[in-house]
């Protein structure tokens, strides 16, 4: 099995036109047809593979992602990660005592080659629904690129998973992922109380708060393991922190972190999550070393 990088997060909205409005304002742009292939189910899913970014209601309230979203509210529900291959991904994750919850092939879709997928059952993925997937597009079909001049969203980057013990998470995805992970360690948190370990190349950071009095503690104790933040880079970061002030978001952290292990560059700010429906953002910008 070869997990190639991550492809989209899925948030569960209640407005999806207010979602799509509000992603298109913060992120300068966007394309988000519908999509065309979940199989009756009663769901509006729009998305954007540019940003990695996915918008799914629920239609029904008694539909399972109906009631979802009435006890949890708006969140990132779902990650998705391509595969090179879909039935060795399928094989290492039976073989490797995971359970597959659900499996779709959308290859009936115009513009792709192939197009399968496999929701991986939760309960050992420490609050994260994890997707494995085959995605090809045919030649002439990606999507196009509908931005404006200034900010430039250039992808997703990572998932911010929150976890209540470090070592047993980071174990288990590297299982799940057939030992592709090479997580950097010792990452400057700010001065904050967290353990966090982030594999830039592969997009997921696992977040443990050292302490339960801290403020990610206290979301931990409060809400569980889950996916609390997402991050996507972005061409310029003060490009990027005028376009947030300028279209009525507020900053509500920023940091320089300085070179470190992989990268020349990083420096991040984390955008109020209190207008963008239960969802975290991170701008940031990032050069290599």
């Amino acid at each position: 099995m070869k997990v190639l990088g991550i492809n989209r997060v899925e948030l569960l909205v209640a407005d999806p036109d207010a979602a799509q409005a509000t992603f298109e304002l913060l992120f300068n742009g966007g394309h988000y047809p519908a999509d065309r292939a979940v199989h009756g189910r009663p769901q509006d899913c729009r998305v954007n593979y540019r940003h990695g970014l996915e918008l799914v209601h629920p239609m029904d309230p008694e539909y399972k992602l109906g009631k979802l979203l009435a006890e949890r509210g708006e969140h990132i529900f779902t990650v998705v990660w391509d595969v090179e291959d879909y039935d060795a991904a399928r094989e290492h994750v039976l073989s490797s005592g995971f359970e597959i919850q659900y499996e779709g092939d959308y290859s009936a879709k115009p513009e792709v080659e192939v197009h399968k997928q496999m929701v991986v059952s939760p309960d050992k993925t420490h609050g994260m629904l994890v997707i494995f997937q085959e995605r090809r597009v045919k030649s002439g079909m990606e999507e196009p690129n509908v931005g404006k001049p200034g900010l430039q969203v250039l992808g997703l980057q990572r998932a911010e998973l929150l976890v209540s013990d470090a070592d047993a998470a980071e174990a288990v995805y590297q299982k799940l992922f057939a030992g592709q992970f090479d997580f950097e360690r010792d990452i400057d948190a700010a001065d904050r109380p967290l353990d966090c370990r982030v594999d830039w190349n592969m997009g997921l950071e696992l977040v443990h708060p050292k302490s339960a009095e801290d403020k990610i503690g206290r979301l931990l104790a409060d809400k569980g393991e889950h996916v609390f933040t997402v991050v996507w880079d972005v061409n310029d970061f003060e490009l990027a922190r005028q376009h947030v002030l300028d279209n009525g978001f507020e900053i509500q952290w920023e940091h320089d972190f300085g070179p470190h292990g992989p990268l020349a560059v990083h420096k991040q700010m984390v955008v109020r999550p209190t207008n963008t429906h239960g969802l975290q953002v991170i701008f940031q910008e990032r050069e290599m070393a």
